[in-house]
């Protein structure tokens, strides 16, 4: 690297979607900061100014002007270090707009009245330096104080041809998934010992929708040896300087970044939609381990807990959280069983609702990922809440969890059992995330999946696609988003 630039801060901010003002400060703190430890560039992430995953706010005219204002507005407040970040800009798509014109009936259409039909918003990195601000061109080497630095958004793996570059700068913002740090740092860690230059990735954390961002900005030396490493899940801005820096610690364990990840999943749901709290049905399998997490995430004082079971329950002594029995109202018996036990569940779910609104709580629902696939619960009953933390997770999943928990609450939990049938899941998987067809798992699994099994799970997938529809968010934690989340009927056919 050029000598000009050694010392590289990282701001990894939690931006809100289009509250400029707000994330702006946080970047100018963060900015602040990296001046203080000597940096002499500073990078925050793509989506530092507007926010995670705006959506059709960055098809606004307003939007794109409150970007504009923003960002000279962040580069006034700068010092003697570049700042470099993504930003949202509204492009003419030359190609649509000309060929929507040639669909035309009426040639005489003025072109210029066509171009704001034709507009599309796409991420774009800029270079701020004081009182400055000049917008690069994605995937292309910039000359910055002497350094020849190449900075990329998107996620192709072809790096440029022609000058060679001292420093490669990644902003893409990738939601977090299970095993996404590992196989990130792996890849940058090549990419910085195959090119000879450091790798600087810096990311946002946050939730937006069912994604959730996780951070762990970090720098890679040209050895390909991991330098710098902010924390998972939380703001933070560092320095570290490039030439003489010192490896950094080891990524912290799978099963505590998942646990990291759904807290912070569960707690910027409930800030950012305005409630002051959560309410849980504790009487649910999966019921303590959500309000154990919830605990945790935004503090037992804003959890409570429902329950009709006749039995004390140690959560409130054990987490500190309310617990609330509401009294359940004699029903007429019904003359199926079947129909009894749903409308029991119904009123419970009723009843629960109820407390949630008294107190201005969010409900959540405690299913996992089994009893979603599978179809194993009653519409409007185990479904009601606006969000599903552990939808996206299996017994297994939900077991390691447990686990973890049990060195803190070892009351709540007591001795953990296996979790029951395991190759359910399995089968589930492969069916559902690894789109295999049927036939296929049948005919290549040595005998490890009966057919029997197989088309059990097949037809009760199938049956279930509809009530699937009706759940409320799931927080994204499981493959890559490539891979299919809940496949209609028609996949799962052969």
């Amino acid at each position: 690297m050029a000598p000009t630039i050694r010392r590289i801060g990282i701001i990894q901010n939690s931006p809100l979607p289009g509250d400029f003002s707000n994330n702006l400060r946080t970047i100018v703190q963060g900015y602040r900061d990296c001046i203080d430890h000597g940096a002499e560039l500073v990078i925050a992430p793509a989506e530092a100014l507007c926010g995670l995953n705006p959506q059709d706010l960055a098809e606004r005219d307003s939007f794109e002007r409150q970007t504009r204002r923003a960002l000279d507005a962040l580069s006034r407040e700068l010092g003697s270090a570049p700042l470099i970040l993504g930003a949202y800009f509204r492009y003419i798509d030359e190609d649509d707009l000309w060929d929507g014109m040639l669909g035309e009936d009426d040639g005489e259409d003025d072109p210029l009245e066509q171009r704001g039909k034709h507009r599309r918003s796409v991420l774009v990195p800029y270079l701020l330096e004081s009182d400055t601000v000049t917008e690069l061109e994605d995937g292309m080497v910039t000359e910055v104080n002497g350094c020849n630095i190449y900075v990329r958004l998107g996620e192709e793996d072809i790096l440029p041809e022609g000058p060679d570059f001292d420093l490669l700068v990644h902003l893409a913002c990738r939601p977090w998934h299970a095993t996404a740090a590992a196989d990130l740092q792996d890849t940058m860690s090549w990419e910085a010992a195959t090119n000879g230059a450091p790798v600087v990735v810096c990311a946002p954390v946050g939730t937006a929708g069912r994604d959730i961002y996780a951070g762990g900005s970090f720098i890679v030396s040209a050895t390909g040896k991991p330098l710098l490493r902010l924390p998972f899940f939380e703001p933070a801005a560092k320095v570290a300087d490039v030439e003489k820096g010192r490896p950094c610690a080891a990524l912290p364990e799978p099963q505590e970044l998942l646990r990291l990840a759904l807290q912070r999943g569960i707690s910027d749901t409930v800030r950012n939609n305005g409630y002051t709290g959560v309410c849980i049905p504790l009487d649910h399998p999966n019921g303590t381990l959500l309000a154990a997490l919830c605990a945790s995430a935004i503090g037992a004082a804003h959890v409570c807990g429902v329950t009709f079971a006749a039995e004390a329950t140690a959560l409130e002594a054990e987490l500190g959280i309310t617990v609330r029995k509401p009294e359940l109202p004699s029903l007429p018996a019904a003359e199926d069983k079947k129909d009894g036990a749903a409308l029991q569940a119904r009123m419970r779910a009723m009843l629960t609702t109820g407390v949630a609104e008294e107190l201005g709580y969010m409900l959540l629902c405690p299913l996992g990922r089994r009893e979603i696939m599978l179809g194993d619960f009653t519409l409007y009953a185990e479904t009601c809440g606006a969000l599903a933390p552990l939808g996206n997770l299996y017994e297994m999943d939900l077991h390691m969890l447990r686990g973890l928990l049990q060195e803190e609450h070892a009351q709540l939990f007591g001795a953990l059992t296996e979790p029951p049938l395991p190759e359910v899941d399995r089968i589930i998987h492969e069916l559902a995330d690894r789109n295999v067809p049927p036939t296929d798992l049948i005919t290549n699994s040595g005998g490890l999946f009966s057919e029997n099994d197989v088309r059990r799970i097949q037809r009760r997938m199938i049956a279930a696609a509809l009530k699937r529809t009706l759940l409320p968010t799931i927080l994204h934690v499981d493959a890559p988003a490539e891979q299919l989340h809940f496949p209609v009927s028609h996949r799962l056919n052969d």
